[in-house]
């Protein structure tokens, strides 16, 4: 019936009357689905539509929602929006988002559909939907429309190329003649940013053809009108460095869209117009309107950063060739540096110091202004700002490593006064963290090279958190120091109890994170009490430390304190020593160039062993006289911190043990020494050559510190030097004169009766040469030492009592 031409009239009445005053009983969707399957779909909904006004917008949803009969469909809604074109937007809206009737879409195009346009050519899912329809004509239609609404001003101009620019690159769209001549004046017309249509041509580069002067003298004129925008600078330097992914990025930002350059024939022609429009000449004027990024870290989501241009800049040497100053924005951008540090920043302080240093050209770019660092550091609000902290280290230890010729010595003069000024310790315990991943490996490079002092462990150990005191403000600090200084300056006078020692140790530990050499040279000014001294001073003298008042060894904790700074002091000693040879100019002939350095690196390595094992020297002698006037408790606390330094000198250094036991100290100090230094094993090694010497003193020694070394670590290799030295001992009884074998005898003979508890295989040896000590030092049986056995029995001796 519905077929019917002859009823259609009166069926469609019946439709519409039914459909008035039964609506509830109505399911729509159904209803609507049944006649678009009809003949006379168009005649009984539009009949429908007129008749009942009060559900039209919901039967021409219904009619999108539908799958069926799209030409209908099309006929009915056109139909529907020219009569009631106020629900145009609803209803376009709700076909793209069923992804339906888009003939409709693209027909209906108008100022308020040009968005709907955009979001269908811009997702990947939806251009596939648009292929379907895609057709010569429709697109021709389609920028015809679109460049009618922009000459009524109803369609802005970075629509338009949006959308020709996905047709062409995504739907492989061909221009006509008359069409590029349209894109080309709309390209450069005043509407359109610069940027924007530098990126459009990249993605279009058939319009460069027959064009190029013309798009040339727009450009220049634009350009030296207005100020130059970051990004275009930016896709210069990316074209003529041949980064071809960062540049993708920043044009498809810019664009807003994903795209990619296609590297034929045409993208060349673009490269040489960007060329022949961006000299270096211009990129060098344009410097000054290179803006700071702020907050910059490496989370930042935008690819393209002004710090690429100005790396690009200094590393082409356009800034010496232009006299141009870097110097100034490197440092603004440093201040606006985060974590975690974005990787741009060690390029571009590199690349700063090398066109400092560079001695290629006549004219170099001054360093940063070192008061301007300075004052920096000295407020209060920058002492919290580690990254800046960070990088201003990273700039100065770079520029002293890279400095040649008569800079050495001024950068390193400067830069030493800063160090002062930057928590050094605290720095390095920063350093570890995954925030300055991109600056750690040059920057603990060249701390190690250039501070290796400041790498000490035992801060880290001694440290303990203290919030509170972390969280000061600088000036505060400086307070604090002043207060440690102070409170030093009582306990030589008055002297303090011993836990106020220890809060004071506790608080120095602290302090000493941010204050550093700081707080190390005022420490030592107050223990010598010479305001006069400089670090210099203690880095030429290490052992100058240890000239303060013999008292101040009742307090242990302060001793720890100036162990420590010991420790500080002779590493950057060692460290003075290796500038001063490698300053040192070589000689000038060929020949004697390596014998130069190998005296050179030998006298060196000479005066750093002495010096350190006078250090040594120096605290075994005080250990030595404390224990004749204090108490049992006192000397061992002080005896573990002093063995403690011992130990760290020893696994640090073990030539030092060598040279240390080969000058000797005070018998009574052995045993304290074995027992306190973990390291002492190590004497084993070189107790062999002590017994080969020609001095008796230094063989004597041996024998005492091997009998105590023997009963500490009884094991395989004290055994070999055992057997070694019973036949050094048998042999020394022959040839030594009679004084000097009751005195070597007199002082060694425990190592002939302790032996064989030891080492029991020994027994026999030791008893025969104990018996050639008899004969040949013609004892008389009361000087004899008293043996007692202990055993189970005769065969197995357990131990000889003396």
């Amino acid at each position: 019936l519905l077929d019917e031409s002859n009823h259609v009239r009166i069926v469609g009445d019946v439709i519409c009357v039914l459909v008035l005053h039964l609506s509830h009983s109505f399911k729509f969707d159904i209803l609507i689905s049944n006649l678009l399957h009809s003949k006379y779909a168009y005649e009984y909904l539009i009949r429908l539509i007129l008749n009942v006004p009060t559900l039209k917008l919901t039967l021409a949803e219904l009619i999108v929602r539908c799958s069926s009969n799209d030409e209908t469909r099309y006929h009915i809604l056109y139909t529907f929006i020219k009569l009631y074109p106020i629900h145009k937007l609803r209803l376009l809206r709700l076909c793209h988002q069923k992804h339906t009737l888009l003939p409709l879409i693209l027909d209906l195009l108008d100022h308020s559909t040009v968005n709907i346009l955009l979001l269908i050519l811009s997702n990947s899912k939806q251009r596939t939907w648009f292929k379907k329809y895609q057709t010569q004509e429709l697109v021709h239609n389609l920028i015809r429309k679109l460049f009618e609404l922009y000459q009524k001003k109803q369609c802005s101009g970075h629509s338009i190329l949006k959308i020709t620019a996905i047709l062409h690159v995504y739907c492989n769209v061909k221009f006509s003649s008359d069409e590029i001549q349209q894109l080309l004046n709309l390209l450069l017309s005043s509407t359109i940013d610069v940027t924007l249509g530098l990126c459009y041509i990249f993605m279009i580069p058939s319009l460069v053809e027959n064009n190029e002067k013309r798009i040339i003298e727009w450009f220049t004129s634009t350009i030296s009108s207005t100020s130059t925008d970051d990004k275009l600078l930016m896709i210069r330097l990316f074209c003529i460095t041949n980064y071809n992914e960062p540049l993708n990025v920043l044009i498809s930002s810019i664009l807003d869209f994903p795209c990619r350059i296609d590297t034929g024939s045409f993208h060349q022609s673009c490269l040489s117009l960007i060329q022949l429009i961006f000299t270096n000449d211009l990129l060098v004027q344009r410097f000054a309107t290179i803006k700071i990024t702020p907050n910059l870290n490496s989370t930042i989501k935008t690819k393209h950063i002004p710090a690429h241009f100005i790396c690009y800049l200094l590393s082409k040497g356009l800034c010496n060739e232009h006299q141009v100053q870097m110097s100034s924005w490197v440092w603004s951008q440093m201040l606006q540096c985060k974590t975690p540090i974005h990787p741009i920043m060690l390029t571009l302080i590199n690349e700063l110091v090398t066109t400092i240093v560079d001695l290629r050209y006549a004219w170099h770019l001054a360093p940063i202004d070192t008061q301007i660092i300075r004052e920096y550091l000295s407020l209060s609000s920058s002492n919290d700002h580690i990254p800046t902290k960070m990088l201003i280290l990273l700039y100065l230890l770079t520029l002293n490593d890279r400095a040649t010729g008569n800079m050495i010595n001024r950068y390193h003069h400067s830069s030493k006064i800063l160090f002062d000024l930057l928590p050094l310790p605290h720095l390095v315990e920063q350093l570890t963290t995954k925030d300055y991943d991109t600056i750690a490996p040059q920057l603990g490079r060249l701390m190690m090279e250039q501070l290796p002092q400041i790498f000490l462990a035992d801060h880290a150990l001694y440290l303990e958190t203290d919030s509170q005191l972390i969280s000061l403000h600088h000036s505060h600090k400086m307070d604090t120091m002043e207060h440690l200084s102070e409170q030093l300056n009582k306990t030589l006078i008055n002297g303090i109890s011993r836990k106020q020692a220890d809060e004071w140790r506790r608080r120095w530990f602290r302090v000493y994170a941010f204050r550093g050499q700081l707080l190390t040279l005022k420490t030592a000014q107050i223990l010598l009490n010479n305001n006069q001294l400089t670090y210099d001073d203690l880095c030429a003298d290490p052992h100058c430390l240890l000239r303060f008042s013999f008292q101040l060894y009742n307090y242990p904790s302060i001793i720890q304190i100036v162990l420590f700074i010991m420790r500080e002091v002779l590493i950057a000693s060692r460290h003075r020593f290796e500038r001063i040879i490698k300053a040192k100019p070589p000689s000038q002939q060929t020949d004697l160039i390596c014998i130069h350095d190998v005296k050179s690196k030998q006298l060196q390595e000479t005066l750093i062993h002495a010096q350190e094992a006078l250090v040594i020297q120096i605290l075994l002698d005080v250990l030595h006289q404390y224990k004749k006037t204090a108490c049992l408790p006192a000397y061992r606390e002080l005896q573990g911190v002093i063995c403690s330094f011992v130990h760290q000198m020893f696994i640090t250094n073990p030539v030092l043990a060598k040279l240390v036991h080969f000058q000797g100290y005070p018998s009574d100090q052995i045993k304290p020494l074995i027992y306190s230094v973990p390291s002492m094993h190590i004497c084993l090694d070189f107790i062999p050559q002590m017994l080969a010497t020609n001095e008796l003193e230094t063989q004597i020694f041996a024998f005492e510190l091997l009998t105590d070394l023997s009963s500490f670590y009884p094991i395989r290799t004290a055994l070999l030097v055992v057997k070694l030295a019973l036949q050094v001992y048998a042999t020394l009884l022959r040839v030594l004169s009679n004084d000097d074998r009751l005195r070597f005898f007199s002082r060694t003979y425990k190592f002939l009766t302790h032996m064989s508890s030891i080492f029991p295989p020994l027994t026999q040896n030791s008893v025969y040469v104990l018996q050639q000590a008899i004969r040949t030092c013609s004892l008389a049986p009361s000087n004899l030492p008293q043996l007692k056995w202990t055993s189970d029995s005769l065969g197995r001796p357990r131990r000889i009592d003396i």
